[in-house]
């Protein structure tokens, strides 16, 4: 079996191949910005700290449970 003679791409069909790789590339990013049917949601309004308010307000403290720490090796 004899290997096939090679032939270079026509322009036509390059032209082809780059327009249908930039608009698959441009599809691609539009459904990635695209918003349909996300749901939006009603945000609670929450207070901004008042002087020495630490708890429940907005840039206050967050609680943090955390593990006890493990014990030395003997």
């Amino acid at each position: 079996m004899e290997p096939r003679e090679y032939r270079p791409v026509s322009p036509r069909r390059r032209l082809l191949i780059v327009l249908l790789a930039v608009a698959t590339a441009g599809a691609g990013i539009l459904t990635m910005l695209e918003r349909r049917g996300q749901i939006l949601r009603n945000r609670p309004s929450v207070p901004v700290c008042k002087s020495g308010q630490r708890v429940g307000c907005v840039g206050g403290m967050a609680e943090l449970i955390m593990a006890p720490a493990a014990s030395a090796p003997p």
